[in-house]
């Protein structure tokens, strides 16, 4: 077991993909869960602050340090199939990425697909991760069927789903040492759309919930069973072009409407339009990309990225009925990107992550800073923030790009600044947005979680009591508070 205090090896554990900095005296490398163990015993006794660090691709700052040590899980990288190729049983470590490659020589894929392909799957679970396909399939806790957590005094977790529900509001779980910890569940009542914020809570809650989207707070993952299925053999996919802002909305509208009933009972065997996602991209977007896509058309003032999974017996039907459909709310459909091989389908997957990665080289090229929203919202008032965003972006004069989950009512819109003026401009906007979003009873993150960069709009959502609540839960796994302090809350 070796602690390392080399400041120089330390360092790229002490920031992430938000650009957040922070500070460590030491790093360790735990080889396997008996010697993360050891370590983490070794920290409690002597009352050093823990964090833990993933593949650092999270933008909310989670990972960054604020003294103390950092536990890197990058070795806990195995992965096993079950029997009956129903679930993996995978270490932390495992990048999306890796999974995919694995899980795809047998056929199988992880339904929710969230974005970021180095992301780590104890990242993604740490936050609820999900993704363009989160739309059919939901969000990666629907997926989890087990967990193994350390806690910070090294004791360990084995928690299956299905197994520990919650008796009025009350839970407990014995340890494999055999201590019980009791909790008493947050009282809040969480929104009804695609969230990211906070400690999971509800009536009759199912314990594996709780630490699903914790963000590191409660406990260490260092086993994550999924739940994995049989992949689609054949997606009918497209990029569509629209030269017309109520125009695009409508589509979507009908297209979200046409999709929610058949996505709820899986049909795929059926010659009707549905979708298993719908990605948006504004004017801005399509600006930015057009240095790498110059087929995108000058007239086109946003974008629509389609999948259905489909019967191959209906596919001439489908791509014509696509083709119609599009063609009543644009007049660019000869312009539409369609996709029905694996080739095709890489073209437009490369487009939608192009923007990421441009949105990421405009920032580091030109030293700027980002504000970025992350809200959903429910579906009867999504038009309402849409139209909102589109409206009074371009009244800042500064530079910005807004894309995303549209299917879910999910929009994250990046705002670039040049300097602090900027910078106050563009968080003035983000407050006004933050406050819209949860009159229209939103949340003010919808996949990315809270970190350390949003917690005082978890005060905003939740309020004081609220927040109280979710100490006294991290106060029952994390007595001396050493776990991950300063994410998703304050403790004084």
């Amino acid at each position: 077991m070796k602690f390392i205090d080399d400041l120089d090896i330390i360092y790229p554990y002490t920031y992430d993909s938000s650009n957040m900095k922070g500070y460590a005296e030491m790093l360790f490398i735990p080889s396997n869960i008996a010697e993360l163990r050891n370590g983490i015993i070794k920290l409690y006794d002597e009352n050093i602050k823990i964090t833990i660090s993933g593949a650092g691709t999270g933008i909310t700052g989670a990972r960054v340090p604020s003294g103390g040590a950092v536990i890197s899980i990058e070795k806990l990288n195995s992965i096993y199939l079950s029997e009956d190729k129903s679930s993996v049983k995978i270490g932390p470590a495992v990048s999306l990425k890796e999974l995919d490659i694995f899980l795809n020589d047998y056929g199988l894929f992880l339904p929710p697909n969230p974005t970021e392909y180095n992301a780590s799957l104890g990242g993604n679970v740490a936050t609820n991760a999900s993704g363009a396909r989160t739309f059919k399939y939901g969000a990666i806790r629907n997926y989890v069927k087990s967990l193994k957590i350390v806690l910070s005094n090294g004791d360990l977790l084995s928690i299956k789903r299905g197994e520990n529900f919650a008796d009025e509001n009350k839970l407990n779980i014995k340890s494999e040492k055999g201590k019980i910890y009791s909790i008493e569940l947050p009282s809040y009542e969480m929104p009804n759309v695609k969230n990211a914020s906070g400690y999971f809570s509800k009536e009759n809650l199912d314990l594996i919930d709780l630490f699903i989207g914790s963000e590191g707070t409660l406990g260490i993952f260092v086993e994550i069973e999924l739940e994995v299925q049989k992949r689609p053999e054949n997606v009918l996919g497209g990029i569509a072009f629209f030269d017309n802002k109520n125009k695009l909305i409508e589509f979507v509208d009908i297209l979200r409407e046409k999709s929610i009933s058949n996505n709820k009972i899986n049909i795929i065997d059926n010659n009707n339009i549905t979708a298993r996602l719908i990605e948006y991209f504004d004017i801005e977007s399509l600006k930015l990309l057009k240095a790498k896509y110059s087929e995108i058309s000058d007239d086109a003032i946003g974008a629509i990225w389609f999948e259905q999974e489909y019967n191959p017996n209906f596919e001439d039907k489908l791509m014509s009925d696509w083709y119609s459909f599009i063609e009543n709310f644009t007049s660019l459909t000869d312009l539409t990107w369609f996709a029905l091989n694996d080739k095709e389908h890489e073209k437009l997957k490369e487009f939608r992550h192009e923007l990421p990665l441009q949105v990421y080289e405009n920032l580091t090229s030109n030293s700027q800073k980002k504000v970025g929203l992350d809200c959903a919202v429910p579906i009867n008032k999504f038009n309402e923030l849409f139209d909102f965003y589109y409206e009074n972006c371009p009244k800042l004069g500064l530079k910005y790009v807004i894309f995303g989950h549209i299917a879910n009512c999910h929009l994250h819109v990046n705002i670039f600044c040049q300097n602090d003026e900027e910078y106050i401009l563009a968080k003035s906007f983000y407050d006004k947005s933050i406050d819209r979003a949860l009159a229209f009873k939103g949340t003010i993150s919808a996949e990315h979680g809270i970190g350390k960069l949003k917690k005082d709009y978890l005060v905003k959502m939740y309020g004081k009591k609220a927040i109280q609540e979710m100490i006294n839960v991290k106060k029952i796994f994390d007595d001396k508070l050493l776990l991950n302090i300063g994410t998703m809350f304050d403790i004084n």
